[in-house]
Formats: C-alpha cells, sequence, structure tokens
C-alpha cells in the first residue's frame, strides 16, 4: 500500500512540475503564444497576400491640410490621400476612445460589444470573437501592434505575434520639461519622443518582415492632450496665425489660451504627421508599397472650442466625425467620396480587399466598392453614440447626407440640424414646426437602426 501511495504522489508531482513550468514559459498567454515560432519562421511570401499597416491616432478631428484646413501643415498625410480615397463624410460609433476603438477592431457596434465606457473589458460580451488582427492571423498573416491600438486600459485584449503598448515602448518623460502644463515645446528629437519611437518601431517591424505578408498596426497618442511636441512643430504655429472658434457664450476661455491650445493640437498633428512620412518613405524603400493597403484614421473627433467645447464627449460634427483615407493596390487614387462610412466598416472592407472570407457577425459594411466609384448610392444614415460622464446615460444620434438628429438622454431638448444650411450645427431645428415631419423620419431612422441602412444591392 505504501510503495502505491509514492508512486501516486510521484505522478501527481511530474504533472504538478510539468504544468508549472509550461506556465514559466508562457507567462503572458495573449501574447506569446506564437511568438518564437512566428519569429523564427517567417517562411516564404504568398505573392497573392497584400500587406496591411493600419494607422491610428488618438482624438485627431479633420484639422488636416487634405481637409481643407487652412491652417495645419500635414504634407505626409495628404501625400497618402493623394495616393488612395479620402472620405469626408466618416464617422465613429462612440466618441470615447476604449468603446469607439473596440467597435472598429472587432467589427461590431457598441450595444452589441457592451464597451461603453473607457473602463469597461473588451471581452465581457465578446469572449468568443475574432478581433481583425486574431482574423488576419489565423489566415497565414504575421501581426504586431506598437502603441496605442488598444485604449491603455486594455493594452493586452487582443493576440498579437509582437506587441508593445504605450509604457513598453516608453520616450522621454516629457512631464519632466512641461510641469504639467497643457502645452509645452519640449527640446526632444522627434526620436526621443514616444510616438517618434512608435513610428521607428513600425519601420523596424516592416523591414523585418517584408518577406511575409503583414498587418502592422500604429498606434500614436498624440493628438491627445497633454499637448507635448518638439519645439519646431510649435514654430510652425505662431500665435498670431491661429484662428479663434465662432464666439460662444458658455466658454470662459480667454482668447490666449483658446490661441495656446489650438497651436499645441496643431503642432501635435505636424510632428505626428512627420512620423508617418517615415514609415511611408520605408514602404517605398523596400518595394512594398505597391502592395500594402494603409489604413488613416483615429478613433474618434475633438472639440478645439466649436460649441464652446474642448473636449470629445459628444455628438457633433467636431467629435463623431473622422479623418479616413484609404490606400489600396490597382485602385483610383487622389479620390474624395461624400459617400456616409463608419469605422465599423474597417473590418468587412480590409477582409474585401485582401480577398478573405468576412466573418459571419460583423455590424459594418465593406465599402470597397466606393474606392472604384467614390460617387455611387451607399449607406442612407449612420449611428453614433456617446456618453458626458462616467455616470450618465446613453446619448444617440443619427445622421444622412443631409441631416443630423441627437437624441437627447436628460433634460437637454433633442437636436436637428441642416447640414445643408448648416454645417457647423449652430442652429437647432427640432423645435421648428416646419421640420416636424423630418424629425419624424430621423427618429425612426434611430429606431429602426443600421440594418435599415445599409447601401442598396
Amino acid at each position: 500500500m505504501a510503495d502505491r501511495r509514492l508512486r501516486v504522489l510521484a505522478i501527481f508531482l511530474a504533472a504538478a512540475l510539468v504544468l508549472a513550468s509550461g506556465c514559466a514559459r508562457n507567462p503572458d498567454p495573449v501574447n506569446s503564444s506564437r511568438d518564437k515560432s512566428v519569429r523564427d519562421n517567417p517562411g516564404p511570401r504568398d505573392p497573392s497576400k497584400l500587406n496591411l499597416l493600419f494607422i491610428t491616432l488618438d482624438d485627431l478631428n479633420t484639422s488636416l491640410g487634405t481637409y481643407g484646413h487652412p491652417t495645419v501643415k500635414s504634407p505626409n498625410i495628404d501625400r497618402l490621400a493623394r495616393r488612395g480615397t479620402r472620405f469626408d463624410r466618416a464617422y465613429a460609433q462612440f466618441s470615447l476612445c476604449n468603446p469607439s476603438r473596440t467597435s472598429f477592431m472587432s467589427g461590431r457596434r457598441p450595444e452589441t460589444t457592451g464597451v461603453l465606457k473607457n473602463s469597461n473589458r473588451v471581452r465581457t460580451k465578446l469572449r468568443d470573437a475574432e478581433f481583425l488582427p486574431e482574423y488576419f492571423s489565423r489566415n497565414g498573416y504575421f501581426t504586431a501592434a506598437i502603441g496605442k491600438v488598444m485604449h491603455d486600459r486594455v493594452p493586452n485584449a487582443l493576440k498579437w505575434d509582437v506587441f508593445e503598448d504605450v509604457e513598453q515602448v516608453g520616450g522621454v518623460p516629457d512631464e519632466k520639461q512641461c510641469g504639467g502644463h497643457w502645452w509645452c515645446a519640449t527640446d526632444n528629437k522627434d526620436e526621443e519622443e514616444h510616438d517618434g519611437r512608435v513610428a521607428r518601431k513600425i519601420i523596424q517591424l516592416i523591414d523585418q518582415n517584408k518577406d511575409r505578408p503583414f498587418f502592422i498596426a500604429a498606434g500614436f497618442s498624440r493628438p491627445h492632450a497633454p499637448y507635448y511636441a518638439p519645439r519646431k512643430y510649435f514654430d510652425l504655429y505662431p500665435l498670431e496665425n491661429i484662428p479663434l472658434p465662432d464666439p460662444n457664450p458658455s466658454d470662459q476661455t480667454t482668447d490666449e489660451d483658446k490661441r495656446l491650445s489650438r497651436a499645441g493640437y496643431y503642432a501635435c498633428v505636424s510632428f505626428i504627421d512627420a512620423q508617418i512620412g517615415l514609415i511611408l518613405d520605408e514602404l517605398e524603400r523596400t518595394g512594398l508599397a505597391a502592395n500594402t493597403v494603409i489604413v488613416f484614421t483615429s478613433d474618434h473627433g475633438y472639440h478645439l472650442g466649436e460649441h464652446g467645447i474642448w473636449d470629445k464627449k459628444t455628438l457633433y460634427e467636431e467629435s463623431v466625425r473622422v479623418p479616413l483615407i484609404v490606400v489600396a493596390p490597382n485602385r483610383q487614387p487622389g479620390a474624395s467620396s461624400q459617400r456616409l462610412v463608419e469605422l465599423v466598416d474597417l473590418y468587412p472592407t480590409l477582409t474585401d480587399l485582401c480577398g478573405l472570407p468576412t466573418p459571419e457577425g460583423l455590424e459594418g459594411t465593406s465599402f470597397v466598392p466606393l474606392l472604384t466609384n467614390p460617387a455611387r448610392p451607399w449607406k442612407a444614415a449612420v449611428f453614433s453614440l456617446t456618453i458626458k460622464s462616467k455616470k450618465s446615460p446613453l446619448f444617440r444620434s443619427v445622421r444622412t447626407e443631409r441631416y443630423a438628429y441627437i437624441e437627447s438622454a436628460d433634460s437637454d431638448p433633442d437636436e436637428l440640424y441642416d447640414h445643408q444650411t448648416d454645417p457647423k450645427e449652430m442652429k437647432n431645428l427640432a423645435g421648428d414646426p416646419r421640420y416636424r415631419k423630418t424629425v419624424a423620419e430621423m427618429k425612426q431612422l434611430l429606431e429602426q437602426g443600421w440594418r435599415k441602412a445599409v447601401p442598396p444591392a
């Protein structure tokens, strides 16, 4: 009996040692499951597979040269637009970071993901969902993310072959120079700043993986406040050249502070633009530009004093409208589209462009047809959500090519704006009896939801 007990104990201990050693070798199952085999055994390139470079910024509105901004200098993003299609009516599904990024990386809308705050866990309702990089990985792509691709509270929510979050990328701490100010011209070199390091790591990954299909995501943290960038970018924006927003009685910010804040935002945009230029140069140097799909966008927009607001948690144009440029091989260059598209459309669009089957359960629509014919009839409406604070109810909006309707969730009135006559959304028409029918139609669109607004067959 004693010998039998010893044999059982020995088997138990051996099994425990195997399990323990397995855990020690794989401390981070999210990001370590494929690292070594993928890095060491890239395998031959499949010439039929396109590469994918996904560039996302934080809090970027359409303050860019290619979108007609009179002040901002963005030559490299403008250059990217000349190579692809610029979407002039692209909208985020939520004007807050984590909900928006979870939505477009999962291909599901916020109502489905359940991610409605920055503090929400990404996979609470999406335990078995295959996010965009995970789907490409299963289809033979090397995947990597550097910087802020998902929200920095949930950086490890997705599986990547190579991954470095904001903290891992690092950079010279600007706070030592800037003392907690909202804006600051630093004495750092580009490569010392966090986003400069992101760009250089992306360049390194492109070079290391040029012989196999890749999905590489560059997550830049600017122009999210605080507005810190090397001094030479601030020098592009003398305060006397910075336009003021339309006056609003609710905004007590001084004109000098308004100009300082806008100049800091614009400086950050130009800084990121320079980093994107380096990445585009690398694609051209390696000969990969001809077979790489490039997406450039932001998680949502941002107010720079419009409506008296310096924030993002609204459903006005400045907050939910985003820049979106897509470059794809053998597609019309230098095009622009006025048709309505949404960030949730990116997942099916990218699988479509790369010749992969579209997974079930996605809630967006591939807009590849617009890359061929940017003016063709498209969606009837697009939909966005937001919250005003951590404890606020959910606010909803729907937009057609002419009207924007915002449904209030508190004591404020509902809002209706006619973009044909009022693109700045200054005059609320919801209470005007002449627009009673339009309000009813917009409410109906909102209640029917996205499935009733898909493009005509």
